[in-house]
């Protein structure tokens, strides 16, 4: 009797060495990967003399942000269906289009394929339109994914390398919620060839190295944007208020944390073609502003 209970104790000790073995090894190979995260190089977002753009009362919840085809930064209010062109030199407005109806639908990130702009809403129906004259309404096309408000996506991009859009998920990283991915955040892939969600994400962002480096608690994406340059990606949270780059694989290349005196709340992100960087923020009941950062 003795000698069985000796064995059934021994067998516990061991399945609980094995769990506590496995437990350390995620914690060092997390904190072996924070180590290795750099600052991001190709900006400073630490600058204290970086350009503020105060945007107008119409753009005080500011939050999707895109260049398209032929340069012109549009950005579009949360809360509304209107689309709004921005001088980035400035912060004026120059034009807007309405899309009517649709003000009701929690439009989220934006982006474009040349002249096409495609919007994404929080439970992952995309619409798709071309840009109108001034003033006027643009007619749009619903698209419907499998994702949800479960998986909360607020960001989205054009990735010309494979003519896809890209949508970053704020929530659940998983389609399906028995099929759980915790600790990470997830980016997919809706082709623009077929006009499909692919099943599987392109991207799982690992959260622990991000908030390892940030000292932060989170990391929840609010906007993704693809960088004509380097072929990489960047990716921005209000929770959490960093930003990381990403290469083309979705491996981590660096973070930095956006300062809290500047970036009252990071919704929006873009990226010109020379380069320049332009971050959103919502005015949390003042005006929302343009942070605009040259590349080094």
């Amino acid at each position: 009797m003795t000698l069985f209970l000796n064995h059934r104790r021994a067998k516990k000790i061991h399945f609980f060495a094995q769990i506590t073995m496995i437990f350390l090894f995620f914690i060092l190979s997390w904190l072996v990967a924070a180590a290795d995260l750099p600052e991001i190089k190709g900006y400073d977002f630490a600058d204290k003399k970086v350009k503020i753009l105060k945007l107008p009362k119409e753009l005080g919840e500011a939050s999707g942000l895109t260049f398209i085809g032929d340069g012109r930064l549009l950005c579009h209010n949360d809360e509304q269906a209107v689309i709004y062109q921005i001088d980035y030199r400035t912060g004026a407005i120059l034009n807007q289009v309405s899309l009517g109806k649709f003000a009701g639908a929690d439009p989220e990130g934006i982006a474009a394929k040349k002249d096409t702009i495609f919007i994404v809403r929080s439970n992952g129906t995309i619409l798709r339109f071309l840009a109108a004259k001034d003033g006027k309404k643009a007619s749009f096309q619903n698209f419907k994914t499998p994702l949800s408000i479960r998986n909360d996506v607020e960001g989205l991009t054009y990735d010309p390398a494979t003519d896809c859009l890209l949508l970053a998920c704020k929530g659940a990283a998983s389609i399906e919620a028995k099929n759980s991915l915790p600790a990470q955040k997830a980016v997919y892939a809706f082709s623009l060839k077929t006009y499909k969600l692919e099943p599987k994400p392109r991207f799982l962002i690992a959260i622990a190295p991000i908030t390892a480096q940030t000292k932060g608690r989170e990391f929840a994406p609010s906007a993704i944007e693809y960088h004509p340059k380097t072929g990489h990606f960047f990716v921005i949270a209000a929770r959490g208020n960093a930003i990381v780059e990403l290469d083309a694989s979705g491996n981590l290349l660096g973070v930095s944390s956006l300062p809290k005196t500047v970036h009252i709340q990071p919704e929006g992100l873009a990226i010109a073609p020379d380069g320049t960087l332009i971050i959103c923020n919502e005015g949390q009941g003042k005006a929302g502003r343009l942070v605009v950062y040259s590349p080094r």
